[in-house]
């Protein structure tokens, strides 16, 4: 009785296991050129995209983060941290997207976690009322006036290919130039790709 209970759970769980490739499309090597990096993300056609999960862009992030705090010289709780947005890795070093920009987001958040000191240079130091709203941000080089005490430095880098982003993290003394911290971590293109939500729907093209 015993036996047949468990070849009937094996066989449960092979059927299973073909229902869940069924709805996993297995992953096409496919040739990434910078086309599909132009505009900040492209996911290829053919890349693998789960129907189903609970990972998201904040999980990576306090991957790296880790990491960084890991190997981390010289900077404690009282320098203060600027953190930048996260560039494509090319001639300019100048080009970023929404995904660059949420990183930068993501590791403010998580620095502040670890007890570090973080500077939001983007903070006007007032706020702004409108008739759309109330506004304390800018990007507006005037509107930010003179940029608080800086001694590091959170930037990074990112390079695409038909699977995802590698990104390269480092903390660096503005004035030393040294890189006191550094990090490496992959994150898959189904979740670069669900900061674009526009372009999917259920897991559909759009």
């Amino acid at each position: 009785m015993l036996l047949n209970k468990k070849i009937f759970l094996l066989f449960t769980a092979f059927l299973l296991s073909l229902s869940a490739c069924s709805h996993h499309p297995v992953y096409k090597e496919k040739e990434y050129t910078q086309q599909n990096v132009n505009w900040g993300w492209q996911a290829p056609e053919n890349s693998y995209r789960p129907m189903y999960t609970n990972k998201l862009l904040s999980d990576y992030t306090e991957q790296l983060a880790m990491k960084l705090v890991e190997n981390m010289k010289y900077v404690t709780e009282k320098t203060p941290i600027a953190v930048t947005s996260f560039v494509n890795l090319d001639n300019n070093l100048q080009t970023t997207s929404i995904f660059g920009n949420q990183l930068a987001e993501s590791f403010m958040n998580e620095l502040q976690e670890f007890g570090l000191s973080v500077v939001d240079f983007k903070h006007t130091g007032a706020v702004h009322v409108t008739s759309d709203g109330d506004f304390s941000f800018s990007r507006n080089g005037n509107e930010l006036g003179r940029y608080p005490s800086i001694e590091y430095v959170l930037s990074g880098t990112l390079t695409y290919n038909a699977r995802g982003v590698i990104v390269n993290a480092r903390i660096t003394g503005t004035e030393s130039k040294i890189v006191v911290a550094s990090a490496k971590g992959f994150i898959p293109n189904f979740v670069v790709d669900s900061l674009y939500s526009n372009r999917h729907r259920d897991g559909v093209n759009l």
